[in-house]
């Protein structure tokens, strides 16, 4: 029985890392323990589990119902561990954190780098990526992103607003000039933020209790949020730009804030989305609250 229950984890998490040699290591085996377990296990069951080439390994339609089952067991041991774990103060382990790809920058890598000052016995692994992960059965502990509509199942606990500045570079606006108005973004050339669920083309701002909103076009549509701020600074055009992807580009004079008196009034939420579990795993409810505590700080955030 134990053997069989040794074979199922580790077919589980040989489907979880997509790699024989990381299942090794993040079981503490060697590459041909994990292989010899698979072989034992295919041939205790009668039916092939995994399909092997030099590169990468997939499961078969089997494989992937079997590892499930073996999945559901990592976890309840994960849950088990993570109960009593709190009954003790040091937190460690391995956290897997998705973070958008436009988070990315030097003001949120020095907020996780001070998070792993403060918790050195925690193993940090930072994915970057734009869309929206499985959280599950990709493994991952935790997800840091801007959306409007977090996934459902899952805990979503939101951490700050997502503020945003209208920027144009000197050279842009010395040749087209500087709008006062909203509605006269209509006769520049905007470029726009285009998600997997939309694109951002409705650009809302308020002044003295006044509100407009306005459709603007441009000839430059991007699915990456810094390369709209390549794209501004690059003299392409006006960027509705999130704050807290602006470092010292208005200081430097990289960019020049338009419409001062007009406020962006667009926010979108920042969530740390994970997994629902009947014990959270110390080193994710650190990771969290850290989050919670110190995210504002950065003033990567801030609207002023």
């Amino acid at each position: 029985m134990l053997d069989n229950l040794q074979q199922m984890v580790v077919l589980a998490t040989v489907a979880h890392e997509q790699h024989f040699t990381r299942a090794a290591e993040y079981l503490g085996i060697s590459k041909s323990q994990v292989s010899k377990q698979i072989r034992y296990l295919e041939e205790r069951l009668g039916v092939q589990l995994v399909q092997r080439n030099t590169r990468s390994v997939a499961l078969t339609d089997a494989g992937k119902q079997y590892a499930a089952f073996g999945r559901q067991i990592v976890e309840t041991m994960q849950d088990a561990e993570a109960m009593v774990a709190g009954f003790r103060n040091e937190v460690s382990g391995r956290l897997k954190v998705g973070v958008a790809q436009s988070f990315g920058n030097a003001q949120i890598t020095r907020l996780l780098s001070s998070f792993q000052t403060k918790y050195p016995h925690i193993d940090l692994e930072v994915h970057l990526f734009d869309h929206r992960p499985n959280l599950v059965e990709d493994g991952y502990d935790c997800w840091l992103a801007i959306h409007e509509h977090p996934p459902e199942g899952m805990v979503a606990k939101k951490l700050a607003d997502c503020r945003f500045k209208l920027v144009a570079s000197k050279a842009y606006l010395d040749t087209h000039g500087m709008p006062s108005h909203p509605s006269e973004l209509r006769e520049h050339n905007c470029i726009t933020y285009q998600s997997l669920q939309r694109t951002y083309d409705q650009w809302p701002f308020q002044r003295d209790g006044s509100e407009q909103s306005v459709t603007v076009r441009g000839t430059y549509r991007i699915n990456n949020a810094p390369a709209v701020l390549e794209a501004a600074k690059s003299g392409l055009g006006i960027a509705y730009i999130a704050t807290y992807l602006l470092d010292h580009e208005i200081d430097e004079g990289k960019l020049n804030v338009v419409m001062k008196d007009w406020k962006p009034t667009m926010e979108l939420p920042v969530y740390a989305v994970y997994p629902r579990r009947e014990f959270l795993a110390p080193k994710v409810r650190h990771f969290v609250d850290f989050l919670a505590e110190h995210i504002n700080a950065t003033h990567a955030f801030d609207a002023s």
